[in-house]
């Protein structure tokens, strides 16, 4: 049976506050206007921690728990083994740190995106660094043809944005990591045309100072990823 929504997670141990993120996650689903949707868990932990809080299920969710062990470290993959076992008309992808701003988010994605012919939607986003107490720079997406070839080009945001029709076959690029949500973009773009640019801040992106990964990227590893996107769209 279709669901309206279903809600993509990927999930790993997230430096030893993988519970504490979902949480807030979860906590945000269960107050929303919308409620016949249900949440897709796929889980790269090596430990039980965030299965035993899906099985607890503390907000009574429709959660769906997958452990993947494919690809483990790989956030595309991850991503990708989500939105495969997404069963709703319209899925929202989310990264597992981010959570809704608004309660009536899920409405509005869907009520926007079924009343379209577009196949895929971004949202506005605020962002915080101290857990949801405030929040600062609202961002509302928009388009520019560099987002793909350019550094400081991508004006739609992060990976939590985005929501798609159950029909979009495209799927986060195994090959990239800092780039795969501008690869994502720009290759549903080409495949479906543009999105709906909804401009109003639904969710909230969490802003990680000490983000351990980003910390470890260098300047020539991003222009590789712009080189592999240049190559791979013939630009």
């Amino acid at each position: 049976s279709f669901m309206k929504v279903s809600i993509a997670c990927p999930t790993f141990e997230y430096y030893g506050r993988g519970v504490e993120v979902l949480d807030d996650m979860f906590r945000t689903i269960a107050n929303q206007t919308l409620k016949d949707l249900e949440v897709v868990v796929s889980d790269h932990s090596k430990i039980d921690v965030i299965k035993d809080f899906c099985e607890e299920n503390v907000y009574n969710l429709d959660i769906k728990y997958f452990r993947n062990e494919n690809g483990r470290g790989n956030p595309s993959i991850n991503t990708n083994n989500a939105i495969d076992n997404c069963s709703g008309e319209i899925i929202k992808i989310f990264q597992q740190d981010d959570f809704f701003y608004d309660t009536e988010a899920v409405e509005k994605m869907y009520n926007a995106l079924s009343n379209s012919d577009a196949s895929w939607l971004v949202c506005g986003a605020v962002h915080t660094r101290d857990d949801g107490h405030t929040f600062f720079n609202p961002m509302y997406p928009r388009w520019d043809d560099k987002i793909i070839t350019e550094a400081e080009h991508n004006f739609i945001g992060g990976v939590s944005v985005t929501t798609i029709k159950k029909e979009v076959k495209v799927r986060y690029d195994a090959d990239l990591r800092m780039l795969l949500d501008v690869d994502f973009y720009y290759h549903t773009m080409l495949e479906y045309g543009m999105p709906i640019f909804y401009r109003d801040t639904l969710v909230c992106n969490r802003v990680r100072d000490d983000n351990t990964l980003m910390a470890e990227v260098t300047p020539e590893e991003v222009q590789e990823e712009f080189d592999f996107c240049k190559k791979k769209y013939d630009l």
